[in-house]
């Protein structure tokens, strides 16, 4: 399956701008526990804690060290609440622990250090490990970075010494050592997509169906029974079609479009119809409690985990072609001024005339191809090209009230027919992908609306106005890049001029994903902010029920809604209580599919060490500058001590400056880098710059070619002999930590031994230099 991308835009309506300069350090104790209080803080921000006042939080381990980070119960990462904790402060915690904390003082930059007071439990989800048999028994590494402790399991008869399996924690958190047992088999590391069954156990993600569900589903028919269409608008007969990704399965929504006579005042007839997922999932049943379980489906680049049973998903509830299938309907008409004149809802019966994908579309209806206007069938291509025309007026109306038009691209990975991945490339997004996301956001607006004007409790889509620091950080990048001015201010009309300029230019995937991450986080809630991305006062999810739980709550209420039905007492606290739920499972599935698209980028690069290839900074940390490459369109990490000159990084985090400040290297720069290694189990692909195009110190721009002759911070087991060539043998990742060279200095033999060497040597790249590290372009 495959997902439709969903727009992310968001307008900025800062107030007035901070002083340049960033933030300033706060004043010492500015953060610091005031005077004692018995009892935890209701607010659960460890900023509101007082000296010795403990609070309970999640133990969040770091992949490279024994310390790690406290996240309050209940607090999500884009909070901003985690804690730092040193190693000798974490009181033998590892990731995932709950526990007893209590703030203990801050760091130099003025944020908050914690100390663990007390372990309360270990983490009760199995975690994912390689079992190995070892002379004294049996032992688990953890698959997870963040747990370094190895897990100490009894034999067990559910796996072999190498597979992959599911281990259940000893939820004792007193013993020295850390001791589990195997619940179940995972796979071999040679396993077709045993990344994507490693990455569902990493995030706890269900990917079994109970047979409480299955046994509900049961009874329904594979057709739909007339029974059913009592009382439903029969539409059936009405020219609809859907468009999806070509990889899809599960078609939620269909598309129709009348032109209104001149006469009648023109103007459109919208219809937007979305399958009828709540006929199928009555509440408070197994398949209902699953879903609401699953919040989300999760899209893995080639295996799909689906919030319901294939199915309904793929069956009974996606609105196949030809096929007779129940929906909910949205009306909406539209002015020739585009002001909503009426709209209406209803449940209704359709029969998809054509199932077609954006590049169908983009081949009949903008390229004019004779011979796939015919396969559609002109009068639908019709259709489509009106839909096109007033998607267009739609898409700048709404770029008029304030909202941004990004376009962020996401990485397509190809596959041989074996399932190996061997290419990555920036996802197509073109006019016919915003012909719907333009009629979907209608739909949404008007059901939001609908919901809003009457004062009925729902889930909202909200998202909170942004940060005007960080606007300010990003008017910084542009500013440097060339793109903005400095009188511009970061409004909404100079931003979208911004994404004009860059748009099908090198730097279009860049500043629109440095942008977005200047934004906050959309979420779920009962209570209604609005949407400052799209400008709107009223928005909510509508149109992916067979995909979104929130949808799925919204298609209910709307029912009940039409049918006269009333609304439960209490209905506003158990919508927060599912719009909270339907917000982490949203942010860990998105978790789960980063981390799935950086399993097989390291998949994709490990038979490509030691070649070379264009790229541009995307991102930089205190110690690594995160390198987009071009093609394949995967991110790799450069160490910083890779570049000599002692390169220290901003706190904005946009530039490094290095060479006592005679080289700049910033966002958006290109690099032309080799790949060094790949490292299976944190999941990153290293690389050196070869060269890059930089800034001196007076804004000058030249070429820089690094001094060292090799990456300062990569593991030996990083380095690889540039003769090795074609696929590796495994495809997991590394089984243990027993495999790495022994640390320290050679025995004195091993030393002296004529031809042998205590470590590898690293082959200067090409073209690499030891003088000044920098040449004039």
């Amino acid at each position: 399956m495959a997902r439709r991308p969903s727009p992310r835009s968001s307008t900025p309506r800062p107030d007035r701008a901070r002083k340049q300069g960033g933030p300033q350090r706060p004043p010492q104790g500015a953060n610091r526990p005031g005077p004692h209080r018995s009892g935890p803080n209701r607010s659960g921000d460890p900023r509101a804690a007082r000296p010795f006042e403990t609070f309970e939080a999640t133990f969040l381990g770091h992949p490279e060290g024994t310390g790690g980070f406290l996240r309050p119960l209940g607090a999500v990462k884009s909070q901003g609440l985690d804690l730092l904790v040193d190693w000798r402060d974490a009181s033998g915690a590892i990731h995932g622990d709950r526990v007893k904390a209590e703030v203990s003082g801050e760091t130099w930059d003025g944020r908050l250090r914690g100390r663990v007071v007390q372990i309360l439990a270990r983490t009760p989800d199995p975690i994912p490990c390689h079992l190995q048999q070892q002379a004294w028994g049996w032992r688990a590494v953890p698959v997870e970075p963040r747990i370094q402790q190895i897990v100490s399991v009894p034999p067990t008869d559910l796996a072999a010494d190498g597979d992959f399996v599911s281990v259940l924690l000893d939820p004792q958190p007193t013993k020295d050592q850390l001791k589990g047992r195997v619940v179940a088999r995972l796979g071999r590391p040679s396993d077709l997509k045993i990344e994507n069954k490693l990455t569902a156990a990493l995030f706890n993600l269900r990917t079994d169906f109970p047979d409480a569900v299955m046994q509900e589903l049961a009874p329904y028919p594979t057709v739909i029974s007339e029974a059913w269409l009592a009382g439903r608008e029969d539409l059936r007969d009405l020219l609809t079609c859907t468009v999806d990704p070509a990889t899809a399965k599960d078609f939620d929504d269909a598309i129709s479009l009348e032109v209104l006579p001149q006469e009648e005042g023109g103007g459109w007839l919208l219809g937007v119809h979305i399958a009828d997922v709540s006929h199928y999932v009555p509440e408070g049943g197994p398949l209902d409690a699953e879903a609401r379980l699953r919040g989300t489906s999760v899209y893995f680049p080639d295996e799909c985990i689906p919030m319901l049973p294939d199915r309904l998903s793929s069956e009974l509830c996606s609105l196949k072609e030809g096929v007779d299938r129940l929906t909910l309907t949205a009306w909406i008409t539209l002015t020739p001024d585009l002001e909503v004149a009426e709209t209406r809802f209803s449940e209704s019966v359709i029969r998809s005339r054509k199932r077609l994908t954006y590049d169908q579309v983009k081949t009949a209806c903008m390229d004019l191809d004779k011979r796939s206007r015919a396969e559609i069938g002109e009068d639908l291509c019709q259709v489509l090209d009106e839909a096109l025309v007033l998607s267009r007026r739609l898409t700048e109306q709404r770029r008029e009230r304030g909202a941004l038009a990004l376009d962020t691209e996401e990485t397509e990975f190809l596959f041989d027919d074996q399932g190996f991945p061997v290419d990555a490339r920036p996802y197509a997004h073109h006019d016919a992908h915003r012909m719907i996301e333009a009629f979907m956001l209608l739909a949404n607006e008007a059901v939001a609306t609908f919901f809003s004007r009457r004062k009925l409790p729902t889930i909202y889509r909200i998202h909170d106005q942004p940060d005007p620091l960080k606007l300010e950080v990003f008017k910084g990048l542009a500013l440097n890049l060339g793109f903005l001015r400095p009188h511009d201010a970061p409004t909404p009309e100079v931003l979208n001029a911004l994404l004009d300029k860059v748009r099908g230019g090198p730097l279009e995937v860049l500043l629109n994903t440095m942008l977005l991450r200047s934004l906050k986080r959309a979420e779920y809630s009962a209570d209604n902010i609005g949407h400052s991305g799209l400008a709107l006062d009223d928005y909510l999810h509508f149109t992916s029920p067979i995909r979104r739980y929130p949808d799925l709550i919204v298609h209910r209420l709307l029912r009940q809604v039409l049918r006269g039905e009333r609304l439960p007492e209490g209905l506003h606290g158990h919508l927060a209580i599912l719009a909270k739920q339907a917000s982490d499972a949203e942010q860990r599935a998105t978790e789960a599919e980063r981390e799935n698209d950086r399993w097989k980028a390291v998949l994709l690069m490990k038979p490509k060490i030691g070649q070379k290839f264009d790229g541009r900074i995307a991102g930089l940390s205190p110690r690594v500058a995160f390198v987009k490459l071009e093609k394949p369109f995967v991110e790799v990490g450069v160490p910083l001590g890779a570049l000599g000159g002692a390169f220290e990084v901003d706190e904005h985090r946009t530039r490094a400056t290095g060479l006592g400040g005679q080289v700049v290297l910033q966002i958006g720069d290109p690099v032309k880098v080799e790949i060094t290694g790949v490292d299976e189990d944190l999941r990153r692909v290293s690389a050196w710059v070869l060269e890059a195009q930089a800034s001196d110190a007076k804004g000058k721009r030249m070429t820089f070619v690094p001094t060292l002759a090799g990456p300062a911070t990569v593991r030996e087991a990083d380095f690889v002999d540039e003769k090795r060539k074609g696929r590796p043998e495994g495809r997991g990742p590394r089984t243990g930590r027993e495999d790495h060279p022994p640390k320290g200095r050679p025995p004195r033999a091993a030393r002296e031994a004529p031809g042998r060497s205590g470590r590898p040597k690293a082959k200067p790249p090409k073209g690499s230099v030891r003088g000044s590290g920098r040449k004039r372009s």
